[in-house]
């Protein structure tokens, strides 16, 4: 089985990973930052998602592992931001899930506290990078930078879908 997780936003990412369910196995295969680039918006530019290029990485990924299942982060508004970031954060997770859907893959949300949980990620400023990183050593480059946080969200989000498919509390990683 192959899943996504998907940290959607403008900084966000996407992890495929592997459940092996014999050997009770969750395999770290690749990750890619959100596709986006700066576009003239007024008098300022604005990051925006580059929606070909999510369709491209997902297709391409899904060619060399066929996905069974895109994880998305549940994103919700939260005190104190405003109006327009939110608006923008939930079009990213919007314009996956249509993308996604567009070209076939089966989509699925995760509240943050759902996947925080069943990851057994701690909490603190660093509790994700720090946890993905022991779940997957070998790919623990990929969280070197205080900036890879939403790498390690995406991995412990589609972690979390595959612990939930294989019935485990947790899975061996590799």
């Amino acid at each position: 089985m192959i899943v996504v997780g998907v940290d959607p936003g403008l900084s966000g990412a996407m992890a495929w990973l592997r459940l092996d369910a014999p050997t009770n196995t969750a395999e770290l295969l690749h990750v890619d930052d959100m596709p986006t680039a700066k576009a003239r918006q007024g008098k300022s530019e604005k990051s925006h998602i580059v929606l070909p290029e999510l369709a491209r990485l997902l297709s391409q990924g899904n060619a060399l592992y066929p996905i069974d299942a895109v994880v998305i982060e549940d994103v919700h508004a939260m005190p104190g931001q405003g109006v327009t970031s939110m608006f923008r954060f939930g079009y990213a997770a919007g314009a996956v899930a249509g993308v996604a859907a567009g070209i076939g893959l089966s989509t699925h949300f995760v509240r943050p506290q759902h996947w925080q949980a069943v990851s057994r990620m701690k909490r603190g400023d660093d509790a994700g990078r720090l946890r993905a990183a022991y779940l997957f050593p070998s790919r623990s480059n990929l969280f070197a930078r205080k900036m890879d946080h939403n790498r390690a969200d995406a991995a412990l989000i589609g972690y979390a879908h595959l612990c939930e498919v294989n019935g485990s509390v947790s899975l061996f990683t590799r």
